[in-house]
């Protein structure tokens, strides 16, 4: 059976991000807290509990959340309770894809600000 749904967390700790991980309890969301020592392991693995810790890599600067094998609806639920709950933003948020399940940490992070800088270049234009 293909997992209920996943939620890899990074840098989420804290009593700031109590009430997100009440949330995702409360969804039956698994959580998977992702320490910079597994940052080298490919997202597909972490998402399956695979994976060898290695050296300890540098945190990420801010919080990112991947969601994996979440249903299209259940998905959009959570972030509507989330938007809802007014917790603190977490802009760097992804779904685990085929294409991105062999990245690492790294990798995704990279995309996920060359994203936001798109995005945010695109509101300032005229």
């Amino acid at each position: 059976m293909k997992n209920a749904g996943i939620i890899l967390m990074y840098n989420c700790s804290g009593e700031k991000f109590s009430k997100l991980k009440q949330i995702f309890a409360m969804l039956r969301l698994r959580m998977r807290v992702v320490e910079p020592d597994r940052y080298h392991i490919s997202l597909g693995e972490l998402a399956q509990g695979k994976g060898e810790p290695g050296e300890a890599a540098e945190p990420l600067p801010e919080p990112m959340l991947v969601f994996c094998y979440l249903p299209q609806a259940l998905l959009n639920q959570v972030l509507e309770v989330i938007r809802v709950a007014k917790l603190p933003p977490i802009p760097l948020k992804a779904v685990l894809t085929e294409t991105n399940q062999s990245w690492d940490t790294h990798q995704l992070h990279q995309e996920l600000l060359k994203e936001r800088d798109s995005f945010a270049a695109r509101e300032s234009e005229p």
